[in-house]
């Protein structure tokens, strides 16, 4: 049993922090991966002519366009398997598709029917909170993919990683996918880190899921905490790779997620995104929103 992963390849550098980064976190573990590299076809292309000729030209040239393309493709997918397989027991197909419209509505329509463990994407043209949501690929499927998405901006890739849950069923769902994907890699350290409502005086507390249950905690926060317990004993987690941290913050959930990933070097952080809307401003919540905009140097799991 491996997790099985969409990996959507670009023809660009970002590809490449994709790569290294799989490499590092599935280290030693075994993984199942579909390449996916979504082919855009020129406009001039697809016009049909009207003299027969030109028609036939035009014909000959699409049909040279598509070959070249999955020739080239299928060479990358053999370099990028052969990189992985360095590290990781990996699994790989390969699929390569055509549009002539819209690249992220045609990936969603992919994925409609499949039930990856997640959409492996690079980030680039996210900008600060005022442009995010401006219609690029990668902020339509931030919006719209039903599958759990990882962005990946990781330089220097390592294997600390950093949940960042809230209360209730929304963070449990949140710490089930974590510990699902954690029981199939090795050699991780993990954070579960909470921020609480800052309520004029300074709370700190960390250690492991059963200590910190023994302190005084807000009733709704024991209960998720307590369910969380149950999961990892589900999934026979070691509990030496896992740290639970309480922390209040005056600033808010979003300052003090940053500040934690800042101090202590996480290249990976996961957090979970509100149920869809009608404005797509507030279709991830304030806090996953600010940080698709501000983490530049992390990888990030949104978890729907």
């Amino acid at each position: 049993m491996r997790p099985h992963l969409l990996f959507c390849y670009t023809e660009s550098p970002i590809s490449l922090k994709i790569i290294d980064y799989l490499r590092t976190l599935f280290d030693g573990s075994s993984l199942r991966l579909t390449l996916y590299h979504l082919v855009e076809i020129p406009s001039s292309l697809l016009l049909p002519q009207r003299d027969y000729l030109k028609e036939v030209k035009r014909e000959e040239a699409l049909e040279n366009f598509c070959r070249e393309a999955k020739e080239r493709t299928l060479g990358h997918f053999e370099r990028i398997s052969q990189a992985l397989r360095e590290t990781v027991d990996l699994q790989v197909d390969y699929v390569i598709d055509y549009t002539e419209g819209d690249k992220a509505e045609k990936l969603l329509h992919f994925l409609e029917d499949k039930a990856y463990y997640a959409v492996v994407m690079g980030k680039r043209g996210l900008g600060r909170l005022a442009s995010i949501w401006a219609g690029s690929f990668t902020q339509k499927m931030i919006l719209y993919a039903k599958q759990p998405l990882w962005i990946i901006r990781a330089k220097e890739p390592n294997k600390k990683i950093l949940v960042a849950f809230d209360t209730g069923e929304r963070g449990l769902k949140v710490l089930e996918y974590t510990f699902g994907i954690l029981s199939y890699l090795k050699d991780y350290q993990v954070t579960f880190f909470h921020a609480l409502r800052w309520l004029g005086s300074s709370f700190h507390l960390e250690g492991s899921f059963a200590s910190v249950l023994q302190g005084e905690l807000p009733e709704n926060l024991k209960e998720t905490l307590q369910e969380a317990q149950k999961l990892l004993t589900k999934y026979n987690l070691p509990e030496e790779r896992i740290k639970l941290k309480l922390s209040s913050h005056f600033l808010g959930p979003a300052s003090a997620i940053l500040r934690e990933v800042r101090r202590e070097g996480y290249s990976t952080v996961v957090i979970g995104k509100r149920g869809r809307g009608g404005f797509a401003g507030l279709l991830l919540g304030s806090v996953a929103t600010k940080l698709v905009s501000l983490l530049e140097r992390e990888a990030l799991w949104l978890v729907p």
